[in-house]
C-alpha cells in the first residue's frame, strides 16, 4: 500500500469518527439562548416563558426579546434574506438565531399582500372602522410563502443543530366591538383564515403552534379577552395575559424540530 492510499484511509477514518461523534443533547446543555420574535402581541411574554423553561428543565435561559410593534412576516423574511431594514433588531436577527436553542416566532400578514389577489379587511386596528370586503384563504398565499421562507432560513442558520422552534396563532381583543359594529361573523371568518395560514406554514416545517387564539378567544371564538382581564390597554397582554400565552407555548414541550 503506497503512502497516498494510506493517507486517504486515515482521512476517511477521521471523517467517519467526526461524523459519528455525538453532539450533546439539548437537555445536557447548561444554558439555552431563546430568541423571541413577535409583534406587540408578544409584549412581556418572553421573560415569563423563559422562567417556565428554566423551572421545567433546570437549564439557564438567556433571553433575546425581539418583539416589535406591528411586526410583519414580510419584514422578518426580507431582513433574514439580508435586505436593508430600518429596524436594528431585525438587522441582528440572523446572528442571534444561529446561536439559539429556542426560537419562538409570530408575525402578522400586513406586509404580505398578494399583489394578484390582495386582501381587503380590517379586524385588528380599532382606529379604523372594522370592515370586511375580501379575506378568502387565497389572499393569504403570500403570507404563507413568507412564513415558510422564514422557517426555511431559521433551519438553514441553525445548520442541523437541535433547535426548539415554536409558533403561536393570533388572538383578537375586539370581539365585543365586532358585535357592536355588526361585523362579528365576517371578522370571525377572516381571523379563521389568518390563523389557518399560520398553521399551514408551520406544518410544512413540523413547527408546533401554540393555541393562543383558543386560550384568549375560546374554542368558538366568542370570548372577549378583555372580559377575562388579559389585556393591559384593551389590546396588548398584561402580566396575566402574557402568562396565558407563555403557558400555551410551554404546553408544546421542548422537543427539537426536525423539518
Amino acid at each position: 500500500m503506497n503512502f497516498r492510499n494510506t493517507l486517504l484511509i486515515v482521512l476517511a477514518c477521521v471523517l467517519l469518527l467526526s461524523a459519528c461523534s455525538p453532539r450533546p443533547s439539548l437537555l445536557e446543555m447548561e444554558e439555552w439562548d431563546l430568541v423571541w420574535i413577535s409583534d406587540s402581541s408578544g409584549w412581556g411574554v418572553a421573560d415569563i416563558y423563559a422562567a417556565m423553561v428554566e423551572a421545567d428543565t433546570g437549564i439557564k435561559v438567556n433571553v433575546h426579546d425581539n418583539w416589535i410593534g406591528v411586526l410583519s412576516a414580510g419584514d422578518v423574511y426580507n431582513a433574514l434574506k439580508g435586505e436593508p431594514t430600518p429596524n436594528f433588531k431585525l438587522e441582528k436577527l440572523a446572528e442571534l438565531i444561529q446561536e439559539a436553542e429556542i426560537v419562538v416566532f409570530y408575525a402578522n400578514p400586513e406586509a404580505s399582500l398578494d399583489e394578484g389577489n390582495p386582501a381587503d379587511w380590517n379586524c385588528a386596528h380599532p382606529i379604523i372602522a372594522f370592515y370586511v370586503n375580501k379575506c378568502e384563504m387565497e389572499t393569504f398565499n403570500t403570507y404563507i410563502e413568507h412564513l415558510e421562507g422564514i422557517y426555511q432560513i431559521i433551519f438553514e442558520l441553525r445548520n442541523g443543530q437541535p433547535t426548539i422552534v415554536r409558533a403561536y396563532d393570533a388572538y383578537n381583543p375586539h370581539i365585543t366591538k365586532f358585535h357592536e359594529q355588526g361585523v362579528y361573523d365576517e371578522c370571525k371568518a377572516c381571523w379563521a383564515n389568518y390563523n389557518a395560514a399560520i398553521h399551514q406554514a408551520a406544518a410544512s416545517y413540523n413547527v408546533p403552534v401554540a393555541a393562543v387564539a383558543e386560550a384568549w378567544n375560546g374554542t368558538n371564538w366568542d370570548e372577549d379577552p378583555n372580559d377575562k382581564g388579559y389585556t393591559e390597554d384593551g389590546i396588548h397582554p398584561n402580566e396575566e395575559g402574557a402568562t396565558v400565552i407563555a403557558q400555551s407555548i410551554r404546553d408544546l414541550g421542548y422537543d427539537p424540530v426536525t423539518p
